[in-house]
């Protein structure tokens, strides 16, 4: 199984993703959570995390600063961003941090547990929007 643990200050995304994901039947499950990220610094040593999903917007706090501190204090475990911010100016900064993955809320279970599979292979799952673009600025930025 791969375990999840998940950051974001909203219960019922917490509590809905402890029920999506059975650990008997899925490949995935959620192994912890977290309302902010220095409690989840503090929970994660004691479970078998395998990828982070973290909630972009958590708080006032600063979305580059906790994805900072939590790639500075787990550095081998993949961190996936789960919100509902949807902008592409936002998915190209946290694919340049270094996010293996960036999904929308409102994704359903199939498309969120396939992601977090890709992750845990290691690859990384950039949408296409955001692919498109970082490839258009690639080759006509001379």
């Amino acid at each position: 199984m791969i375990g999840l643990f998940a950051i974001d200050d909203h219960f019922l995304i917490i509590e809905g993703l402890y029920k999506a994901f059975n650990p008997e039947t899925d490949e995935v499950g959620l192994v912890g959570s977290a309302f902010d990220v220095d409690e989840a610094i503090k929970k994660i040593p004691g479970t078998s995390t395998d990828i982070i999903v973290l909630d972009l917007f958590i708080g006032d706090s600063d979305p580059v600063a906790n994805f900072r501190q939590l790639r500075n204090t787990f550095p081998s475990i993949p961190i996936v961003i789960l919100t509902m911010e949807d902008s592409l100016r936002w998915q190209i900064k946290m694919f340049k941090l270094g996010v293996m993955g960036y999904l929308n809320k409102a994704e359903n279970k199939e498309i969120l547990k396939s992601v977090f599979v890709q992750v845990a292979n290691g690859n990384l799952v950039i949408p296409d929007k955001v692919s498109r673009t970082l490839i258009s600025k690639t080759m006509y930025s001379k």
